[in-house]
């Protein structure tokens, strides 16, 4: 490496350093730049170490999520990249040892296994058939709360009940909807 690119690293590195530190203080525009900044350079590092290349988004992701949730610990007056890449290494580790804890208990067969020989499977269930089972009150609070994504509050203010008494009747509604579900109406 040249004198001029050991010069241009090394400002690269206070200009990292830099970003870092006002990311730290609050500056989302600094978080921006910065993330673009390192961004190749992570997804260069972490392309050496997948084993699978289609988890490699999942785990450059993680990798930043890792770096937001740890920028506490980032001290200013220290290099930038070691630490950064001490999370990343750290995030790619443990995606293989998730990735390879699950590989070994997957097993692989020649053949598929036989499948039992059954009824052919119902259609699933119409949830408006479903809801319709359901008595006014129940239906109506299932229907504010997960159909209209309205807020507790709202739902109950709209119903004129307090919150704790629209929970229960969500709640039931709930439990009867699985056994409707279920064929144990």
């Amino acid at each position: 490496m040249n004198k001029t690119d050991s010069t241009a690293r090394a400002e690269r590195g206070k200009l990292r350093a830099l970003l870092m530190k006002r990311m730290q203080e609050g500056d989302s525009d600094a978080c921006r730049a910065l993330l673009d900044d390192v961004g190749p350079t992570v997804m260069r590092f972490l392309r050496k170490r997948m084993a699978d290349p289609n988890e490699l988004e999942d785990v450059y992701q993680e990798v930043f999520m890792a770096l937001y949730e740890a920028r506490r610990t980032y001290e200013p007056d220290r290099p930038f990249e070691p630490w950064l890449f001490a999370i990343a290494r750290n995030v790619a580790a443990d995606h293989a040892r998730r990735h390879w804890a699950r590989a070994r208990w997957e097993e692989l067969t020649p053949e598929l296994p036989e499948r039992p020989h059954s009824d052919p499977p119902s259609a699933p269930p119409v949830l408006e058939d479903a809801l319709a089972k359901l008595p006014t009150a129940q239906r109506e609070a299932f229907s504010m709360l997960k159909l209209d994504g309205m807020s507790l509050e709202g739902a109950a203010a709209r119903a004129g009940i307090s919150i704790g008494a629209l929970k229960v009747r969500a709640h039931r509604a709930y439990n009867a909807l699985k056994k409707i579900i279920a064929g144990n109406d």
